[in-house]
């Protein structure tokens, strides 16, 4: 009795079944439309975002833009001994390198109500008086290792007083304000008892001391290396052909002693620097010939400064070729070529008489 009743109950499914069924979570179906829809509506928003953004970030231009700029700037009065004033005005832009002719303008605006106008330069010289002619020139080596240092009173190309005249040296005439003399002092100008040397030294003195005092001038000797007159000055600079810078040159040509090899392209290089109107090279020594190349490049070195250079060749006996290289040189920068033949010079003669009478 018992067994049938226990087969007669229905089977229970294990409670952990019917648990696990109902645990799963429920997730909802969203309609297609919606998903659509936010992804434009997040489009939309940041594409007006970046818009703005790029609005609010946009640069703006600074400073007054078209508006005409005021220019500011200082003016300088002084009280000179004739109890005038004189002003400079310079504008914003203006700045410590401005021309004198623009200070001059700028003056010139200032000062319209205090009577004539009046000159940069004579207001200059009112307040600096004498100073600047006195300074005492100071001594030490050129860059060939001899000479005398100076400091100049000029600078390169013609100053503000400068004055043209013609200038002669070795039968050779250059009309200018500023003269530059380059001078070949290698060993062989030593020959024939130091003749060329000697004569090239006097002829040298006797040009520069037919300059005027308006005048401006510079002296280079080279061998292997250039020296001027005023080694270690920046850019070069020209000398007023004063008194006390002729002294100078008399002193700096008088130590000069020929020694060494040539290299005549960095004796003309820093001749030309000096950007003078009229440029003296002599040289004794055809070689090392300077090639085409190095022709054209002095040439337009020449040019920039509109210097005109005249040659002089020393050389034993009469000329057997037309000058070469040399009087190249001279006609491709406007100027005149001369052969110089050292037996005709007067120390040679004397030398070669004495060798005959022994």
């Amino acid at each position: 009795m018992s067994q049938s009743n226990s087969d007669s109950r229905p089977a229970r499914k294990p409670p952990e079944l019917l648990r696990r069924r109902d645990d799963r979570p429920f997730i909802p179906r969203l309609p297609v439309w919606r998903d659509h829809r936010a992804w434009v509506s997040s489009c939309v928003l940041h594409t007006c975002l970046l818009v703005s953004l790029a609005i609010l970030w946009q640069p703006r231009t600074r400073g007054t833009g078209d508006t005409i700029d005021r220019p500011i700037g200082i003016a300088l009065v002084h009280q000179s001994n004739s109890n005038q004033e004189y002003f400079l005005a310079g504008g914003a832009a203006s700045r410590a390198s401005d021309s004198s002719a623009q200070a001059s303008a700028n003056a010139s605006a200032a000062a319209d109500a205090s009577g004539p106008p009046v000159s940069v330069e004579d207001w200059m010289k009112d307040l600096m008086g004498s100073q600047g002619s006195d300074a005492q020139p100071s001594q030490g080596a050129n860059g060939a290792g001899e000479g005398l240092s100076g400091l100049g009173t000029g600078t390169s190309g013609a100053g503000s007083g400068a004055s043209k005249t013609t200038a002669s040296f070795m039968g050779l005439r250059g009309t200018g304000s500023s003269f530059v003399y380059v001078l070949d002092r290698s060993a062989s100008m030593l020959e024939f008892d130091a003749t060329p040397i000697r004569f090239a030294k006097r002829e040298l003195l006797k040009s520069i001391q037919s300059l005027n005092e308006k005048n401006q001038f510079q002296i280079v000797f080279y061998n292997e290396a250039p020296g001027s007159l005023t080694p270690g000055t920046a850019g070069g600079k020209l000398l007023q052909a004063n008194e006390l810078n002729k002294d100078k040159a008399i002193r700096f040509v008088q130590a000069i002693t020929p020694q060494g090899g040539t290299e005549h392209i960095p004796g003309l290089k820093m001749g030309l620097s000096f950007s003078p109107d009229v440029l003296f090279f002599l040289t004794d020594a055809a070689e090392p010939a300077m090639n085409e190349a190095q022709l054209l490049e002095i040439q337009s070195r020449a040019e920039r400064s509109l210097t005109t250079i005249h040659t002089i060749q020393f050389n034993r006996g009469p000329e057997n070729n037309d000058g070469g290289w040399i009087r190249d040189l001279a006609e491709m920068n406007r100027g005149t070529y001369r052969y110089v033949d050292i037996l005709t010079l007067e120390p040679a003669r004397e030398n070669g008489a004495q060798e005959n009478g022994q």
